[in-house]
């Protein structure tokens, strides 16, 4: 998702044509917010009688098509000429009903009726301009209550727009945009009972919701645990502690399946730490913080990163390396730095970290260094692949291999991150990518990327550097090996030219497996690098990855080819055991 302020939004939203009928799922046409006027993407709604009774129109005026829907949580994405107090990525509530704050209702004690902004249930059009700022080609849909938030996107008036504590789940406080704060508020503000008074109470539907603060409790939540190497995932309960000294506490909303989650989940050929939560490409909101930590604040938008930036080692603070002295990937750690502990536990059982993240949990803890804050407006389902497979392709062309303009660039290994690897030279405006994959049907999906020839080693007696050597006169400018395999790492640097040619290793091979090439291939002046995660710091590069996607230079969809509900995260593995697609996005609050 890219900028989209002052532009139309073309979106999802169930439309009403007919009074009684079943609502249509149509793809609408949302214009840009006016004076005075606030654009929300809309993430969890709510159903409250009142939408059924005008959408039934039984004693009311009919007005269809319509979009009904008013109790709702979202995120302002733009706001309108003369709006001070709200700016993108706040978290608000839309209200039926507004405040100016200038009339004399506004500014009284006693009344919250605002002259401007009164509820009114026949109008179904802006104030600014008498027009509604929903369409479907070029037919105006009516607005309902001034909010209509059964829609992906919305336009609302300034003052029936309340920013929130951005630490409140929306998917909970949604609720309070009119029901619940109608009940709550009619015996707390008006009928004001005394402490030890009796209460009646006419009509029991829908009830008060009572939250509170979770900082410094233990919560209990949904965690996805592998009880053994190999087995299927189990959904449990889990207990997940407070965040201790420099430690930070997530609610993850999306979280995805990366090949290493599934390499150390198979534990061939690695040291077995079970029962252990997997996960680390994520998106989620930070919940709360521990002490020392100054940077993030609760409602922080963030993604998860396995490999962290302290800011204090010399590696950190040297600008060509991004190789954290002490939040550096380790794999057989399952426990957090501070005390040597985990952080979750079912029934006084501790259950295993992985790689410090541990994002198969809809809550988690990780070391502060691990957590890079983004721009709230960055959608978390999109960009929450950027935490690590994609970076780290992309990087390793961007800043590593650093192709020219014009220039020809072989990427070994056409899954995510090889792909991500091919969008980097194609965003550095490669004129060839070669890619070299021993499956032939990635090749379609991988011309999605810049990908323009393919080769498939198989197709050939003789070495595939030789056959690259031979299609390119001499070598290619730059490669970028993503397979792991030694034999493709050897190639990938025997192809690329002599005299300037700069051969990139990503993929991690076998403890045992040994690079061997002729020596004469560094004296005729080839360079051979290796990077980690793209050569990016995640807390201080990270969210400029973040911001390529937002400008539209990074196209981050293409990598996301499936979605599955967090009950149902064993999918993701028979997707990525199949090798079918590249990333599976799973649903925390499914």
């Amino acid at each position: 998702m890219s900028s989209t302020a002052g532009q139309v939004i073309r979106c999802r939203a169930a439309v009403a044509w007919e009074a009684g009928k079943p609502l249509v799922i149509e793809e609408v046409e949302v214009a840009p917010p006016q004076a005075m006027e606030v654009r929300l993407q809309i993430l969890f709604t709510a159903l409250c009688h009142t939408d059924v009774y005008f959408w039934e129109a039984k004693g009311q005026t009919p007005l269809f098509p319509r979009i009904f829907g008013h109790e709702a949580g979202g995120i302002v994405e733009s706001v309108g000429e003369g709006v001070t107090e709200l700016k993108p990525g706040d978290h608000v509530l839309p209200v039926f009903t507004g405040e100016c704050k200038e009339c004399r209702h506004c500014k009284s004690e006693e009344s919250n009726m605002c002259d401007l902004l009164r509820i009114n249930t026949d109008r179904g059009v802006m104030l600014n301009d008498g027009k509604s700022r929903f369409s479907i080609r070029g037919q105006p849909i009516y607005n309902f209550l001034g909010t209509s938030t059964f829609s992906e996107y919305t336009v609302l008036h300034v003052g029936s727009v309340a920013k929130i504590n951005p630490a409140a789940p929306l998917d909970k406080v949604c609720v309070l945009s009119c029901g619940i704060s109608t009940g709550l508020g009619a015996t707390l503000n008006v009928a004001k009972p005394k402490k030890g008074s009796t209460v009646a109470i006419f009509g029991l539907g829908a009830v008060g919701l009572a939250m509170s603060s979770t900082a410094g409790q233990v919560i209990r939540c949904r965690a996805a645990v592998a009880w053994e190497a190999g087995k299927p995932l189990v959904i449990e309960e889990v207990e997940v502690a407070p965040p201790q000294a420099m430690e930070v506490r997530l609610r993850i909303l999306f979280t995805s399946l990366c090949h290493t989650d599934v390499y150390f989940w198979e534990a061939k050929g690695q040291t077995p730490l079970f029962p252990r939560i997997f996960g680390h490409e994520a998106g989620g909101i930070v919940e709360s913080v521990g002490e020392g930590v100054t940077d993030l604040q609760p409602g922080d938008h963030v993604l998860p990163v396995f490999t962290g930036e302290c800011k204090e080692c010399r590696h950190c603070k040297s600008e060509e390396s991004n190789m954290c002295d002490l939040l550096r990937i380790n794999t057989d750690r399952g426990v957090m730095l501070n005390d040597g502990n985990s952080r979750f536990s079912i029934k006084g059982q501790p259950i295993y970290h992985f790689l410090g993240t541990s994002t198969f949990s809809e809550y988690t803890v990780l070391h502060v260094g691990s957590v890079a804050k983004i721009n709230p407006a960055a959608p978390l389902d999109k960009v929450c692949v950027l935490s690590c497979g994609i970076s780290t392709g992309l990087g390793a062309t961007l800043n590593v291999a650093k192709p020219k303009k014009g220039s020809t660039v072989a990427i070994f290994g056409l899954g995510a991150v090889g792909l991500a690897a091919a969008e980097g030279a194609r965003i550095a405006g490669a004129s060839r990518i070669i890619g070299i994959d021993l499956n032939p049907k990635r090749f379609d999906e991988a011309k999605k990327f810049g990908i323009t020839e393919f080769v498939n080693p198989k197709d050939y007696d003789k070495p595939v550097q030789e056959v690259i050597a031979e299609m390119t006169d001499g070598g290619v400018d730059r490669s970028v090996e993503c397979t792991g395999n030694v034999n493709a790492m050897i190639s990938a640097f025997e192809c690329v030219h002599d005299g300037w040619g700069v051969a990139v290793l990503v993929g991690v091979p076998n403890k045992d497996d040994a690079f061997k090439t002729h020596p004469v291939n560094f004296l005729n002046e080839r360079t051979l690098k290796g990077t980690f995660f793209g050569n990016y710091k995640p807390r201080s590069d990270l969210p400029s990855v973040v911001e390529k996607y937002m400008n539209k230079e990074l196209e981050v969809e293409k990598f996301i080819t499936h979605s599955v509900p967090f009950s149902e995260i064993n999918k993701a593995f028979d997707y990525m055991l199949q090798g079918d697609g590249l990333r599976c996005i799973i649903r925390m609050d499914a």
